[in-house]
Order: structure tokens, then sequence, then C-alpha cells
């Protein structure tokens, strides 16, 4: 399951990157716990990372990998208010 899992996350990271205002978008998988994957994404502004959560890809990731998860995800968003 957990190969089928990165092998999902793999497509979706190089389909994603490509979308407009997309930074950054890795997956990491933990060395030991086999049970946690963890997604870091970086987006130009909250319309993009709203325009990316509507995008055909990212509704068929989500929905193959409800079937590879068991519970819900944790999220935790972070705002950037102010660089340089």
């Amino acid at each position: 399951m957990r190969e089928n899992l990165l092998s999902t996350a793999r497509e979706m990271a190089a389909a994603t990157r490509a979308d407009d205002g997309c930074h950054s978008y890795a997956f990491f998988a933990d060395i030991d716990d086999e049970n946690t994957i963890v997604s870091l994404e970086i987006w130009r502004d909250q319309d993009a990372l709203d325009a990316h959560m509507a995008h055909p890809h990212t509704q068929d990731f989500l929905a193959r990998t409800a079937e590879l998860v068991e519970g819900t995800p944790d999220l935790a968003i972070h705002r950037v208010s102010r660089s340089g």
C-alpha cells in the first residue's frame, strides 16, 4: 500500500509543479514510520492554492489516495505575512 501511495504522490508532484503559482511541491517519507508521509507545498497566494485544489489532477489524487489512507490526514496551513 505504501508503494502505491508513493507512486501516486510522484505522479501528483510532477503534475502539480506545472500549476501556475506553485513555488514548491514535495512529498517526504518518514524513514522510521512507514505510515507517515508528509507533503510540503509553497504557493504564490491563496488564489493559486484554490485553483490547484479545484484542478482535475488534484481531485483525482484525493480520490485515489482516499482508498490508500486510513483516517483523516493532518493538515496545517502556515501563511507568511511578510518576508525579506
